[in-house]
């Protein structure tokens, strides 16, 4: 029989219980919650619309949970396909709670636990002998909703179909990044990760660092989590970090560094104080008041404000380009931060390349680990080729260092490098049989990198890309120079989006897709070249970058081959519009997009105004609003720089469209959209030029005013908001062309939304504004 998940019962309604029900909700998979009594599953599903960050895509996904309870509801387990038990880490509960459930599950059921400290193989001797082969492991990381990796473990008696098939369910349903791994303490992602972090808190203390001088050498600079070590302590929790510790140490009998994992006095001392971290404003870092957090003394266990932090190794590593290049150079510093990172990661290195094949029998599934449980942009072993594996093994021999003899058998056999490009294919290099073998990639991704690599590349500018991703269809990937991961649009950008619609015209190409796989789609046009010139008075060359803008997003518009844009992570201002001309958006679940110019004294300047209220249109569908409605709607959105917190949320607000596609899976997404435009490009015909857009004109704009007046005299806004919402409102009630018996064509309400942008861009306040953000990343009131 095969096969299907079409209903799951959650076991536990506790937090993580809860949002494992919630994410299966937004997959679009119905599920009951059980626990102990009644209370405590509806409590569970009362707390999904609470928690931050939000376990939802839309609040409406938690009418998908039924709460139940092990007295009164278990004959609804007979219409089950899936179990996923996430009650209290105690084998005696797990027993008892599978020991009521199983006269009740069909025989085609699988089971799971979302254990990361019990055996696999004490779980499953608590079922039915028949349902031990449909018996595994699924670790999920917390939040659910937010962290990608799903680790997976089999048994013995596991039938491997079921294996492969949980395997596929949580790659192509649920959006995750499967790791396979061994039936060991905390598994893959938490041995290595909870290593780096004892490890990281023990050389401190040695080195006599500060909180906030490890939080800044080991967050973003090289490409770790912003949270980093400390915070993100404090905000997983104290007394989990010392729990998951304990479960390696008490385990760990064969680990050769099992001590590191021993919780430290002062670790304990701040758990028996009851300071557990962001739950208790207390941990290694204490809130004191708003916006004033001190910082832990791991001496003393005092706390104290923060101290600037200023190091040679940070600034160097800051200079370089790449995530690999920061690493490096950070590790190669000779400064106090230098020799900190250095002691720090040789240890995770070489405590990773022992654990073969002991939690995994290869370097890809502990690297895929720690990037999708732990947001490491490159992985352990990834990390190792970025500062040089002979470089770094030497200098590891010179000081003592014992290296993983497999590593320099590695090295001696004439490989200088974990992972390598051959024949079209990544590869690493494969522990077992000591060969080159083909990293696996999924038939649902494209990854530019390697499509660059396989010599697609069409022309690469400043801050984006051309790459033929195959079968007639373009890519334009962005990828700037000056902030890499937040790929402004700048002039680089929209002259390689032009080049793109040239191609396209000429027929060369069936369509364009405008996505990439770099930190986030765009957080907006290039503020600082906006800033420069309107400070110097340049504002026919501001009218001319806003006019070039709008012209690109309508040949995107009105390409005669489709165009499908990506968006995904941060997608505001300018990213917001040069997506939403596009044919179509495959977009990621996880999208937060919003027109937010109003934040720098600005309203959108590059067609975002039309875009709005076209989309506005289209999404009512057959339930028409009136055009008071659609600009009131649109006031509201922009006005007030609402941002859609996931690809859902946007349809809803208007930022996309209802037929729009989101996809889970954020690997797929590049994939998806190829696709897309083939199916597009069969019989592709451009949208007809709107000269007929109704909208309320001065009427409307009367009333907008009058509860803007009523919202600044309530104190809500300031006399520049008020002058910002009333050029909004112009824009938006169709200027003094629009009217009840009244239409207005595209390129009319283009001209006026850019006249008012520029006359914006001259206020000082709006340039005051635009200054603050771009020093402190803040929105400024004045």
């Amino acid at each position: 029989m095969s096969n299907k998940i079409e209903k799951v019962a959650v076991l536990g309604a506790g937090v993580m219980g809860a949002q494992l029900a919630g994410h299966l909700a937004n997959a679009g998979i119905p599920s009951l919650l059980f626990d102990i009594s009644q209370e405590l599953a509806e409590k569970g599903v009362d707390i999904l619309s609470k928690l931050r960050p939000a376990p939802l895509y839309k609040p409406k996904n938690a009418k998908m949970i039924t709460a139940c309870n092990y007295d009164d509801h278990l004959e609804l387990l007979k219409d089950v396909d899936w179990v996923l038990e996430a009650v209290a880490e105690r084998l005696d509960i797990k027993e008892k709670v599978f020991g009521n459930i199983a006269p009740y599950l069909k025989d085609t059921v699988i089971i799971s636990s979302n254990t990361s400290g019990i055996p696999l193989a004490d779980l499953v001797g608590t079922l039915p002998e028949k349902f031990r082969s449909r018996f595994i492991i699924t670790h999920f990381f917390n939040p659910p909703r937010y962290m990608r990796l799903l680790e997976l473990v089999k048994g013995v008696e596991t039938d491997q179909g079921v294996y492969d098939f949980i395997a596929d369910f949580g790659e192509n349903v649920l959006g995750k990044g499967i790791v396979h791994a061994k039936d060991t303490p905390n598994f893959i992602g938490n041995r290595i990760g909870v290593y780096g972090m004892m490890k990281t808190i023990q050389q401190a203390q040695a080195m006599n660092l500060t909180v906030e001088e490890v939080d800044k050498l080991t967050g973003t600079i090289v490409g770790r989590a912003k949270s980093a070590t400390f915070r993100t302590a404090d905000v997983v929790g104290l007394d989990t970090l010392a729990h998951v510790a304990q479960t390696s140490f008490d385990k760990g009998e064969g680990d050769e560094e099992r001590d590191i994992f021993q919780v430290p006095d002062m670790l304990k001392n701040l758990i028996d104080a009851g300071n557990l971290g962001q739950k208790t404003k207390a941990g290694f870092y204490k809130k004191i008041d708003k916006g004033v957090i001190h910082s832990l003394d791991l001496d003393t266990g005092d706390y104290s404000e923060q101290k600037k932090v200023r190091f040679d190794g940070f600034r160097l590593a800051k200079d370089r380009q790449t995530v690999g290049e920061k690493i490096a150079a950070l590790t190669y510093s000779e400064d106090k931060a230098g020799k900190f990172f250095w002691e720090i990661l040789a240890a995770t290195l070489i405590y990773s390349a022992k654990r073969i094949p002991e939690i995994s029998d290869d370097i890809v599934n502990i690297d895929n680990a720690m990037k999708w449980g732990y947001g490491w942009e490159l992985g352990p072993f990834e990390t190792w080729d970025a500062i040089g594996v002979h470089r770094s093994i030497e200098r590891m021999k010179a000081e003592g260092k014992t290296v993983p003899t497999w590593v320099t058998e590695m090295l001696a056999a004439g490989r200088t490098s974990f992972y390598d490009f051959e024949n079209g294919a990544k590869t690493y290099y494969d522990l077992p049989t000591k060969k080159s073998a083909v990293a696996p990639i999924s038939n649902k991704a494209i990854f530019l990198n390697l499509e660059k690599k396989k010599g697609n590349l069409i022309k690469r500018g400043w801050s984006a890309s051309l790459i033929d991703l195959g079968d007639g269809v373009i890519d334009v990937e962005f990828h700037s120079v000056l902030t890499p991961g937040f790929n402004p649009i700048d002039g680089s950008v929209l002259d390689m989006v032009n080049q793109g619609l040239d191609l396209l015209e000429a027929g060369k190409y069936k369509g364009m897709v405008l996505g990439h796989q770099n930190g986030n789609f765009s957080v907006g046009a290039n503020l600082a070249l906006i800033l420069g010139y309107a400070e110097n008075g340049e504002y026919d060359n501001l009218n001319k970058t806003s006019k070039l803008f709008q012209d690109i997003a309508q040949r995107i518009r009105f390409s005669k081959a489709p165009v499908v844009a990506v968006p995904f992570q941060f997608c505001f201002g300018g990213g917001f519009e040069i997506t939403a001309p596009a044919a179509h958006r495959v977009a990621s679940a996880e999208t937060y997009i919003g027109a937010v110019e109003v934040g720098v004294g600005l309203i959108p300047g590059a067609g975002g105004n039309l875009r709005l209220l076209l989309n506005l249109f289209a999404n009512a569908g057959k339930r028409p609003m009136s055009p008071f409605q659609i600009s009131q709607t649109a006031f509201q959105t922009i006005g007030f720089a609402k941002v859609a917190t996931s690809g859902e949320e946007a349809k809803h607000v208007g930022y996309f469209l209802k037929t729009d596609t989101i996809v889970l899976n954020s690997e797929h997404l590049i994939k998806t959209a190829k696709d897309k435009v083939l199916e597009l490009a069969e019989d592709y015909e451009p949208p007809l030029y709107r000269d007929d857009i109704k909208l309320p004109g001065a009427g409307g704009r009367t009333a907008m005013n009058l509860a803007i007046k009523g919202f600044k005299m309530q104190g809500k806004l300031s006399a520049h908001d008020e002058k910002i919402g009333q050029k909004l409102a112009w824009v938006l009630t169709g200027g003094d062309k629009a009217g009840l018996t009244k239409k207005v064509d595209e390129q009319y309400l283009l001209d006026i939304e850019r006249e008012a942008f520029v006359s914006l861009a001259g206020e000082p306040l709006s340039q005051a504004r635009m200054k603050h953000m771009l020093k402190t990343g803040k929105p400024l009131r004045n």
